[in-house]
């Protein structure tokens, strides 16, 4: 079981290095950086001296070997820098977006999972029907869809023609005026709508992984002795067969979370939420250089984190794999 982890963490460890370096390159190959962001048409009218010294102030006249060993020595001590924006610490930035990102993506996993798995296991016990087959051909739709394409029927439907819920932002206008009930409520109606964009294709997922896990555990014998014995289905869907099935399903830990991370830029964006989705967006519009690596390193960390995680989860539920590794 060492052995195992040991490897496990030491694949992490390159991935991420792997991560970093091509993030780090790929924004600096963008053209233009953060000075020629902030003066805009201005930059003409700077003296030369004058752009070489903001430069240097910011490392940029180093080549890019020393500026990613500059960055990487700082960010083990979580010391990212400032922001070249509005110079505040990358890392209280950071800090301050992150919990309303991790609002939406908890209640859009909760809510994939809770609906999704049932959804699977419901189909799962009707192979070979029709409404297995429609089932799947839906599965495969809403995992189609784009979200940016969603969310903008999301908002024709819900804001626009029935004016139900708000059209974007995190808060209304009298949001400070309510109580904590008002407010509680306030921001739920304004998470509905980013939250089910989000939701759609986890459900999708989640579905499908637990029908095609529940559908290869329904043909072994003792699932056929358990029903001669006069189980009835739901006890032999969700007391044999699920639990049986929890193996390739436990992967999913390590495949929602980055989607989760990516599907939140594009989703914060359209609905204006104050996220690390919407603040990596514009980061990379203004070549913010800092902020787009420290959000990097919290997306790459959280991916391996949950990675890591589904690995050990299987290693114990799964004897054969950390037996196997051991031995190896």
């Amino acid at each position: 079981m060492t052995t195992y982890l040991v490897r496990r963490i030491l694949y992490a460890v390159l991935t991420f290095l792997g991560i970093t370096v091509a993030t780090f390159a790929l924004i600096h190959s963008v053209p233009g950086d953060p000075i020629t962001f902030y003066l805009g048409r201005g930059m003409h009218s700077v003296p030369p001296e004058v752009l070489a010294a903001m430069r240097r102030e910011l490392h940029l006249d180093e080549p890019l070997p020393q500026q990613y060993l500059r960055w990487l020595k700082g960010s083990v001590t979580f010391d990212f820098g400032r922001s070249t924006v509005d110079r505040r610490a990358v890392r209280d930035v950071v800090l301050e977006k992150l919990p309303n990102t991790f609002q939406l993506n908890l209640f859009a996993f909760l809510l994939a999972a809770s609906l999704g798995v049932p959804i699977g296991l419901w189909s799962a016990s009707r192979s070979g029907r029709l409404t297995e087959r429609l089932s799947a051909v839906g599965f495969f739709l809403l995992y189609s869809l784009p979200s940016f394409w969603v969310a903008l029927i999301l908002i024709q439907l819900f804001s626009v023609r029935v004016d139900w819920l708000p059209l974007f932002g995190m808060n209304s206008d009298d949001y400070p005026s309510l109580g904590w009930g008002g407010q509680l409520v306030d921001r739920l109606k304004h998470m509905v709508l980013p939250v089910l964009t989000l939701t759609y294709a986890q459900l999708a997922i989640f579905a499908r992984f637990s029908k095609s896990a529940v559908s290869e555990v329904i043909r072994q014998d003792y699932i056929t002795a358990a029903r001669a014995k006069g189980a009835g289905t739901a006890a032999v869907l969700w007391r044999h067969a699920f639990r049986n099935a929890l193996l390739p399903l436990i992967t999913l830990l390590g495949l929602v979370i980055p989607y989760l991370m990516s599907g939140s830029v594009i989703v914060e964006q359209i609905f204006q939420w104050d996220g690390v989705g919407l603040l990596y967006y514009n980061s990379i519009l203004a070549r913010d250089y800092p902020v787009v690596m420290a959000l990097t390193v919290v997306t790459a960390v959280l991916t391996l984190i949950a990675s890591l995680l589904a690995d050990i989860l299987y290693a114990f539920a799964d004897p054969r794999v950390r037996l196997g590794e051991g031995t190896r």
